[in-house]
């Protein structure tokens, strides 16, 4: 007789894992559970099926995506650990809150660095490197999620004319239903040759979008002139450039004051600064504010 230790149990049946029911999610489902995922899980779903990559690339789900991902913001650190290349690190705001330490840098999207590129700003997570040449200034945009780029444009011709040295950039995300274009503005102070001891002002703005004409327009000038133009026009280190903030562009301005582009209607509007406030001030645009806020340093 065999023991009870040597006889052998009896095997399960395994079940067979084709038989089981495929979960089916409504397309509207996905709607609405998708938008909230972080993007490199986005980038992966996207590769698996044609079906999958139309509706992930569809206008509507971006624009839900980007409605969700403006509650988590995050911030980019822009650094140099090779005089080849530039990293960008993107990371949210509540881990740096919660850890201070940054790791992985090196780990992180890279681009290589070419003579005069400068950073002009960053919106909804894409980069705007402007380029410069002896005889043009052309800008695109980079995407570290993708770590894909644009091709160059907005190709602003100079040749050998100094001035456009003194042309300054920020960049810009117009919303507006009709619109919902990223938008480059380019701006400069020169003196007024009518008018000694005066100044006057050019500004463009160019649509990524484009509509189909991809250029440099002009448009209305400030009403007021913004402190960092007499920082570009005499090379001198910026107060602060345009800080970016719902679908508007702001600025310091030399008579106590904000002004602020809107970038759907291309015009301006002028908000005064608290009376008796003296100290140096700083626009900085908070993630999840109603406001511009103003901060301010003591002079020493």
């Amino acid at each position: 007789m065999m023991d009870d230790t040597q006889r052998k149990k009896p095997r399960r049946r395994r079940k067979n894992s084709s038989s089981s029911p495929m979960v089916f999610l409504p397309e509207e489902l996905l709607a609405e559970i998708l938008p909230f995922f972080d993007v490199k899980t986005i980038l992966r779903l996207k590769c698996l099926s044609k079906s999958w990559f139309s509706f992930i690339s569809d206008s509507n789900f971006i624009d839900k995506h980007l409605k969700n991902s403006s509650q988590n913001p995050h911030l980019t650190l822009f650094w140099y650990p090779a005089l080849s290349c530039f990293n960008v690190v993107p990371f949210p705001v509540y881990r740096i809150l919660k850890n201070p330490s940054i790791k992985n840098l090196y780990d992180s999207p890279k681009i290589p660095s070419i003579d005069h590129i400068k950073l002009v700003g960053s919106c909804n997570g894409l980069l705007c490197l402007l380029y410069y040449s002896r005889t043009a200034i052309e800008f695109s945009l980079w995407n570290p999620a993708t770590r894909k780029i644009s091709k160059k444009l907005g190709l602003l011709p100079h040749g050998r004319n100094p001035d456009l040295g003194h042309f300054d950039f920020t960049f810009g995300y117009d919303a507006t239903a009709s619109t919902r274009d990223y938008k480059v503005v380019a701006f400069r102070a020169k003196d007024n040759e009518e008018e000694e001891g005066s100044w006057k002002s050019e500004v463009k703005v160019f649509s990524v979008g484009g509509g189909g004409d991809n250029c440099w327009r002009n448009i209305q000038s400030f009403p007021v002139v913004p402190f960092n133009w007499f920082d570009t026009y005499y090379h001198r280190q910026r107060i602060t450039d345009g800080v970016h903030f719902s679908g508007t562009v702001n600025w310091l301005a030399v008579d106590n004051s904000i002004v602020s582009l809107y970038l759907s209607t291309e015009t301006y509007k002028q908000f005064l600064m608290p009376p008796g406030v003296c100290g140096q001030f700083f626009l900085v645009s908070l993630p999840g504010s109603a406001v511009v806020c103003i901060f301010l340093a003591p002079i020493r």
